[in-house]
């Protein structure tokens, strides 16, 4: 009895280990998962139920597994290489060096070669194309989440620490708001193509976030749109704008100048604008 029970965990032990290698070759479906693992079995052992239980076996164990468009993707291990932006930099250069000097199928070498590096990395390293977008999307909001500062590697060879502030998808532009050198900047991502989560975290601090309004005609008529505005609608009696980076208290003050010709469209502006001229009618009032 003892040595079937011992069987069984030994085996249940080999189908974790064959779930996770499956997973650290590339990013797949459940049904593509399931799948790959049956093929080198006499008899399908794996199903539905089996795999998402060995899944979550990887992630008790530090593998952060996650799932987008049905895909799960291994973004954390708990072990491996630590690498420093510097050394991003350097493997960013090797890229671009191999890219220019090797034929085609030592260069796919080299790239799997890289694939593995950045899989490896217990850094949370995110190489940023196109299909990894959602992906770049839910680390850097984990950064948020952590209060950690965050590595953007640029497509000019550029390293930046920021901070990371929120996530805006505008013109069908996906865009990161970070803090960098004191500044709000908003970065559009195919800028990118590395993203990296930095140990050291940063304190809470108030910032300047986007902010929608409309302006109604006569002003909309002759409104010269400002250096941190954008206008995103048009009509015929007003203008809908978006503010990203004026600072909060000098927009405000602006907007109450334009009276009833304004309307903050954004709630939480609006509640403390609404603040704002509430305190300022108690002053009167004293």
């Amino acid at each position: 009895m003892t040595n079937n029970i011992a069987s069984k965990k030994n085996i249940s032990s080999m189908q974790v280990l064959k779930t996770l290698l499956v997973l650290m070759e590339n990013n797949y479906t459940m049904q593509e998962l399931i799948q790959k693992l049956n093929e080198k079995e006499s008899n399908p052992v794996f199903n539905n139920s089996v795999v998402s239980k060995y899944i979550n076996t990887c992630r008790y164990c530090g593998f952060e597994i996650n799932k987008f468009y049905n895909k799960y993707y291994v973004t954390k291990v708990p072990f491996g290489l630590e690498l420093a932006p510097h050394e991003l930099d350097l493997i960013q250069q090797l890229q671009s060096s191999a890219k220019l000097t090797l034929s085609a199928k030592p260069l796919k070498i080299f790239n799997e070669f890289l694939l593995k590096i950045s899989q490896f990395s217990n850094k949370r390293l995110q190489k940023v194309q196109q299909k990894t977008y959602e992906l770049t999307k839910e680390l850097f909001k984990k950064a948020i989440e952590e209060k950690r500062y965050i590595s953007l590697l640029y497509r000019t060879k550029i390293i930046r620490e920021c901070q990371p502030i929120d996530i805006i998808e505008s013109d069908g532009k996906i865009k990161f708001n970070v803090i960098y050198n004191n500044k709000q900047r908003s970065i559009i991502i195919e800028r990118l193509t590395g993203i990296q989560i930095q140990e050291n975290k940063f304190a809470q601090q108030e910032i300047t976030t986007p902010l929608s309004y409309k302006i109604y005609n006569p002003l909309a008529e002759r409104y010269e749109i400002k250096e941190n505005e954008r206008l995103t609608e048009k009509k015929d009696d007003y203008i809908v704008i978006v503010n990203d980076g004026e600072p909060k208290d000098e927009l405000y003050s602006r907007l109450l100048r334009y009276d009833s010709l304004c309307e903050i469209i954004t709630f939480k502006p609006r509640q403390e604008m609404k603040n704002i001229i509430t305190k300022m009618l108690e002053n009167y009032g004293e």
